[in-house]
């Protein structure tokens, strides 16, 4: 999109270089995002320009517009416009835009700009008649809801309007929309709205559970909520506004002013919930339910909420101008699992200092304090990372500089003595797991060492220290596993302790060994033993290397615990090269001089 049409102004660009979000800019980035979309519409009708879904539904489109532009610009907004344009864009662009195996028929696509046309028309209350087609059995109409009609699942319907009554037909089956769309009738299922008030701010947002287009292909929805789910996410977001608004009113204000819907995911496991954003979709969050606790719950789902939304507010900024150039660099970021691109990392320090920020806010002890001393590190280390980034282009600097030095302060601060510990472990865990996984030593450096290892020589007769390649593990998964052990033994103490004592702890929470739960809960000698027995067996996580390093350095054998930690990767390769196990802590200690 050029600059040129939407001028990023100095106050506006400096809102958006910000750890907080600011109602203004956010104004600014909608009414950028409406200039787009109004560009991939253009770009849709010029591609298809011959096809009759088009030639029908653009004069009837224009209309729409002329009858009540600001319901236009309102269905134009909708997230889920936003994924069908883009989407259909690059469908269109490809050199034969049929339909391949899971796609609807491209007449399809295309007629959705009658869809979006009738639902402005329906907005404004004005008399329109016109076709439309049908998708699987059913007409969506963005921002209203769904009409069944059955019959042929790719044929058409008519959609009209009259009086004030609105129908979708098709065959024998006609579908009249409720006075009120959000409510159910026979054939017809309505787009609810979730409705939150507090202190004399109001939040609306539509709980998306029925457009057919996903903004992230590879999480799959809920689909229909019922009224007892839908009821449940009401009380979610009422109990988090209370919150944001009262400790949180300037990101409050913004979400006001840029939040569209929310796409309802299942939930996901304990304190391991799921959420997403796409830059399709301004404004739309994919959020799973959330853990039931009752005093940590507004929170945790507020920055879900919050994290996601500055996602959307970094991709409308980065529509108008480069922050980075295309490379190749695949780099550690510590919220996940695998290696990411460039952009991703701009993306997390951009979030996660929003994160970061919302927690100091929260005070020093339980969650909040482990939660910010976590994060506060995580993007002071990715900004280290990102600040003399060869990629990054000027105004990708100035954005990463206002971040490091709106962040810089934060690092002194100081937070509970049981929280910092845990962040600390959550941290190093993180990386050094990261590492054993992803790094791999050359195989001619692993044999040096293994040799030497064999031959009761020191580790230092080895001079030559080659970097490790990179090659992206596939199996790396929950590299966050001492976070969610620290997160549960904060704020469920009791569920911690009956973990503690199972057997198999993993059957309740996938990816944890008592071992891990020794090494948080303070029995650093435990966890020596425990991750020693892991270690001494065939098949052991890479993980466990991490584990075993971190509570060496508990047990006061620091450098030991260091050389497992900042290296994990060349443990892994001698013991991969031996017939048999390595003693793992006489090797920790080899490898420490």
């Amino acid at each position: 999109m050029p600059t040129s049409l939407h001028h990023l102004s100095d106050p506006v660009l400096h809102a958006l270089n910000s750890v907080t979000e600011d109602e203004e800019a956010v104004g600014f980035l909608l009414d950028a995002e409406s200039s787009r979309r109004l560009l991939l519409l253009r770009a849709i009708r010029d591609a298809a320009a011959d096809a009759d879904d088009v030639r029908r539904s653009w004069p009837l489109l224009e209309a729409a517009e002329r009858a009540d532009p600001a319901a236009f610009r309102t269905v134009l907004l909708d997230p889920q416009v936003g994924v069908w344009a883009a989407s259909l864009l690059r469908r269109l662009s490809r050199p034969d835009p049929a339909a391949t195996s899971g796609e609807p028929p491209l007449r399809v696509e295309l007629g959705f700009l009658g869809q979006l046309a009738a639902a402005v028309f329906i907005a404004a209350g004005a008399d329109f008649r016109t076709r439309v087609p049908v998708r699987d059995g059913r007409v969506f109409l963005p921002g209203l809801g769904r009409a069944t009609v059955g019959g042929d699942p790719w044929g058409t319907a008519e959609v009209w309007g009259h009086d004030g009554a609105v129908r979708v037909a098709a065959g024998d089956v006609t579908v009249t929309l409720p006075d009120d769309s959000e409510n159910d009738a026979l054939g017809w299922e309505g787009q609810r709205r979730l409705r939150a008030e507090h202190a004399g701010m109001a939040l609306t947002l539509t709980l998306d559970d029925l457009g057919p287009y996903a903004p992230v292909p590879a999480l799959t929805a809920s689909g229909r909520l019922s009224s007892a789910q839908f009821a449940s996410w009401q009380s979610w977001f009422a109990r988090m506004w209370t919150v944001l608004v009262d400790d949180h009113p300037i990101s409050a204000r913004a979400l006001t002013a840029g939040l569209r819907s929310v796409v309802p995911l299942p939930r996901g496991e304990r304190l391991r919930a799921r959420a997403a954003s796409s830059s399709d979709a301004f404004g739309c969050l994919l959020l799973s339910e959330p853990d039931e606790d009752e005093d940590v719950l507004p929170a945790q789902l507020g920055i879900a909420v919050l994290h996601e939304f500055r996602h959307t507010l970094l991709n409308g900024l980065i529509f108008l101008t480069p922050l980075f150039e295309e490379c190749d660099d695949l780099l550690y970021a510590p919220w996940r699992d695998d290696p990411r691109p460039l952009g991703g990392l701009v993306h997390g320090a951009y979030a996660f200092s929003g994160v970061a920020r919302y927690w100091r806010t929260r005070g020093v002890e339980g969650l909040a304090g482990f939660e910010y001393a976590l994060w506060r590190s995580a993007v002071r280390t990715v900004l280290g990372t990102l600040r003399e980034h060869r990629a990054l282009t000027l105004l990708g600097h100035m954005l990463i500089d206002s971040l490091d030095e709106q962040t810089a302060g934060w690092h002194g601060e100081p937070v509970g003595v049981r929280e910092q510990r845990l962040a600390d472990l959550a941290a190093v865990h993180h990386r050094a797991t990261w590492r054993a996984h992803h790094l791999h030593v050359p195989a001619a450096h692993a044999k040096e060492l293994a040799e030497a290892w064999c031959a009761g020589r020191p580790a230092d007769v080895v001079t030559r220290h080659p970097e490790p390649a990179l090659r992206a593990d596939p199996q790396a998964c929950r590299l966050d596993t001492l976070a969610l052990l620290a997160r549960l033994s904060l704020v469920a103490p009791v569920e911690f302790d009956i973990l503690r004592v199972a057997e198999d702890p993993a059957r309740k929470v996938p990816g944890v060994v008592p071992a891990d739960l020794a090494l948080v809960d303070g029995d650093a000698a435990i966890a020596v033993k425990l991750y020693s027995e892991e270690l001494d067996a065939p098949g052991a996580r890479p993980a466990a290397w991490a584990g075993l390093g971190l509570a060496l350095a508990e047990c006061g054998e620091r450098a030991a615990g260091n050389a497992l930690t900042e290296h994990p990767e060349l443990a892994l390769a001698i013991g991969q090269m031996l017939s048999t196990p390595p003693d793992p802590v006489l090797l920790a200690h080899w490898l420490a001089h």
